[in-house]
């Protein structure tokens, strides 16, 4: 097996992991790769199966293949067999689990409890390596794929693929789409059974797999998991399929869903670059996407346009290895011409000036081993890449390089219409002439001289009864805490706050980006309560960084904008429920402006800021609507939704551990009636969600032929017969489910995450109509506290409230439009 490539903890500091971590990576004999991250603070193990095959590699007769096997993988494998074996198994211990398909990997990902990690990866490599193919079940899923396929006519994400091959070379498979329907799948089911088998066994193989894990335990221990259970994969030193270059000569393409909107417009701006290639020269890629995100490129655009949104991304999706540019809105075709010709300017001044390291974001540990796996699947020698010059990189990076995908709004003009997917497009000619916009500098963030009074850290309240209220100490400090921290929170207007809140980031792009590249974090955020700020880093600099993100807030209300969509409709109607305003809202009761300064920040210059916030207050007014039984949402596409919310009583950690645990119990069953017994939809889910705090369920159904009278009285009788049964829990079942949401919320796993929470369990504290010590106990000590004293009584007698009408509900409806296609 290879050598890793750096010590334990300098590979895990490069790769971006909390302080304290150590991460190997080998590759055995078989070509199998594997990857251990031991982090102490986690809380859950993570891992990861990633194959070296994708959508890209199907054969062009049965486009949807990787799709389909990777659906057929939860269908049972040869030691656990059953269509809901695996997923029964997870949710039971609180786990969760997902898998994609992409243009070239398939990944299974899964997060365990510690204590569940040998079987969990048991499980997870033998679906890999032993998936069953029961004919039966096969027919059965093409149906789901069929049923999922009509349901994406109606995201985004779907045709931006489709548009993306005008952009390939004729013949080229990323032309089609490969979403997998019955059309492209075929009806001959017991052919399409040795088709899947066919494929799995050429590509499953470890000549072209990783497994990944990241969580607390020893790293060693972690190795060992590994390198057993990946001994059980199919050997073979098969590689990933050689793919051709995919793309044509430099050109654009503008398109938009068949139903399109005037006020959806999303400019990509990208430069294809070999996968190679692109792999040795990440760092020199990543820092450049960090000088083109620090601040005057957005300051620039935002002195001539409107603009709210600038990405820099080295993995956009659709496109392969590229470094893209993502702006919007882009309503016509001068801002086009505009964001087009800047953005190559910007480019060649980021190539042309001193670059420097960027600083890293908090890590999302989720996504890390997921990201990992991927990166290794197919990699020769990652240990020891070869030398390379960056000037090679440089032709790659030229401005006659680029291409333009351009989602316009649904303007006159001459369309095409793809007779698949219905996806509207046309060529686009890339604009030649330059924009002479003079390049503003992003915002100044001033350094400042802090009291020799900051840094205790004793929790305390240092101000009240001035219209605010004010809070200093450090209730924790993990290894990667930052020197500082500021949190500010004020109210808002309740009808327009999502309309404040998004003007407000728009006018704080830049000046975020800025931070960044001065290595501090802002987050500009709110819900149905308040609206508020988080900035960490040098204590020096918070104060004027804090008092700027303020200068941006909106003077006046703006005008509310369009919620954006995609993704399925389910999704859209789940997303919403984290959006409302809690129950108690229509009481007009109005928080005080609330702040938190944390280690040696300022709190003289954060009792200035929230005067100044305590003034505003006095001037605004609040308006709460009474809220709604019934809600109709706009059409969004072809199929009918119906989705049943469900208010937790109250807001207290009781009630939304019992909510979470009453979800596990009826989202399987609820899944199995509608889906399979019913044949009612393709999705069919019942989640749990938090707005302002305030726990929701959502019982969601999409269907694509059945009307929403009959779907609303499904789940009705869904709830009237099987809720208080499914909720009859034995006091093991009940313990097990507790040992596995209590790892889901323990103890924080970085330090960002800590503030979140120390911030959001202040908020509540304030709210609270029983006001106690904040943070005493920690609020994830007192979450544990509530899980465990829970009993089974207890969830049954909220089971029977929900059957018999005792909890707040309302119902989401959904019917379609005329079919897309």
């Amino acid at each position: 097996m290879n050598a890793p490539a750096a010590p334990n903890d300098e590979a895990a500091r490069r790769a971006g992991l909390p302080p304290g971590s150590r991460l190997h990576e080998i590759r055995l004999a078989s070509g199998l790769w594997l990857a251990a991250a031991e982090v102490p603070t986690a809380r859950m193990q993570r891992m990861v199966g990633a194959v070296g095959v994708g959508y890209l590699d199907e054969p062009d007769d049965c486009r949807g293949l990787a799709h389909l096997l990777e659906h057929a993988l939860f269908l049972g494998s040869a030691r656990f067999p059953g269509p809901e074996s695996f997923t029964r198994w997870v949710g039971e211990r609180g786990g969760r689990y997902n898998a994609h398909t992409d243009e070239t990997v398939t990944d299974v990902h899964l997060q365990l409890p510690p204590t569940e990690t040998d079987e969990g990866l048991a499980r997870l490599v033998d679906m890999l390596a032993r998936p069953q193919f029961e004919a039966e079940r096969i027919g059965h899923e093409v149906g789901v794929l069929d049923a999922e396929f009509h349901a994406r006519l109606a995201d985004p994400a779907l045709h931006r693929l489709m548009a993306l091959g005008r952009l390939c070379r004729e013949g080229h498979p990323a032309r089609q789409c490969h979403a997998g329907n019955r059309k492209s799948l075929g009806d001959d089911v017991a052919h399409l059974v040795a088709r899947l088998s066919d494929f799995h066994t050429q590509h499953y193989r470890t000549g072209c797999m990783a497994l990944t894990m990241l969580g607390p335990l020893p790293l060693e221990e972690q190795l060992a998991l590994l390198e057993r259970y990946g001994d059980a994969l199919p050997m073979d030193e098969v590689r990933p399929p050689i793919r051709p270059w995919r793309w044509a000569e430099p050109g654009g393409v503008a398109w938009h869903p068949p139903q399109a909107t005037a006020e959806a417009s999303v400019l990509e701006v990208f430069w294809p670059l070999p996968d190679e290639l692109a792999a040795t020269h990440r760092e020199r890629l990543n820092a450049v996407a960090a000088r083109l995100l620090d601040g005057k490129l957005a300051a620039t655009l935002q002195a001539a346009i409107e603009l709210d949104r600038l990405e820099v991304t080295l993995a956009p999706g659709g496109t392969g290895a590229s470094l893209t540019l993502r702006l919007a809105p882009v309503p016509d075709g001068e801002t086009l011409q505009t964001l087009f010709a800047v953005c190559r300017q910007a480019l060649e001044r980021a190539l042309a000036t001193p670059l420097y390291t960027p600083s890293s974001p908090p890590i999302d540990l989720d996504a890390w081993p997921r990201q990992h796996a991927c990166r290794l699947v197919g990699t020769e020698d990652r240990c020891n890449p070869p030398d390379a010059s960056e000037e090679e990189l440089l032709p790659w990076l030229a401005p006659e390089q680029c291409r333009l995908l351009w989602l316009s709004p649904d303007t006159p003009g001459s369309w095409k219409h793809m007779t698949e997917t219905g996806t509207a497009w046309r060529l686009e000619s890339l604009p030649q002439e330059n924009v002479p916009l003079p390049w503003r500098a992003p915002p100044t963030l001033a350094t400042r001289p802090i009291p020799s009074s900051a840094g205790d850290a004793t929790p305390r309240q240092l101000c009240q009864g001035a219209g605010f209220k004010l809070w200093a100490g450090d209730p924790v400090r993990l290894a990667d805490a930052p020197s500082a921290a500021l949190c500010l929170g004020w109210p808002t207007p309740a009808s327009p706050q999502a309309a404040y809140l998004s003007q407000w980031r728009q006018n704080a792009l830049p000046l975020r980006q800025a931070a960044q590249a001065h290595g501090l974090q802002l987050s500009c955020d709110g819900d149905a309560r308040c609206t508020w700020l988080i900035a960490m880093g040098e204590a020096e600099r918070l104060a004027a960084l804090a008092e700027l993100a303020l200068a941006s807030w909106p003077q006046k209300a703006p005008k509310v904008p369009e919620r954006p969509y995609g993704g399925l409709l389910a999704q859209r109607m789940l997303s919403r429920l984290e959006t409302l305003p809690p129950p108690d809202a229509a009481d007009g009761k109005r928080p005080q402006p609330l702040g938190w300064v944390y280690g040696n920040a300022d709190a003289q210059a954060a009792e200035t800021l929230l005067r100044r916030l305590a003034a505003r207050r006095r001037n605004d007014e609040t308006t709460h609507e009474p809220p709604a039984t019934t809600h109709r949402l706009p059409p969004q596409g072809s199929d009918h939704a119906v989705m049943l919310e469900v208010v937790g009583p109250d807001d207290t950690p009781r009630s939304r551990w019992l909510l979470q645990l009453l979800a596990q119990c009826h989202d399987a069953a609820f899944h199995r009636e509608m889906r399979q017994r019913r044949g009612l939809g393709y999705a069919a889910a019942v989640r749990y969600r938090e707005s302002a705090g305030f726990p929701r369920l959502g019982y969601v159904v999409q269907s694509p032929g059945t009307d929403v009278v009959t779907l609303r009285q499904a789940i009705l009788e869904f709830i009237d017969q099987q809720s208080e049964a499914l909720a009859h829990l034995t006091i093991d079942d009940l313990t097990r489910r507790q040992r596995g949401l209590l790892a889901n919320a323990g103890p924080p796993e970085i330090h960002a995450e800590a503030m979140t929470r120390l911030w959001q369990a202040l908020r509540r504290q304030a709210f609270s109509s029983h006001p106690m010590a904040a943070w005493q106990p920690l609020p994830w000590v007192a979450e544990a506290q509530a899980l465990a004293s829970l009993s089974p009584d207890e969830l049954g007698a909220l089971a029977h409230a929900l059957a018999t009408g005792g909890l707040a509900r309302s119902w989401w409806l959904h019917s379609p439009t005329e079919p897309l296609v």
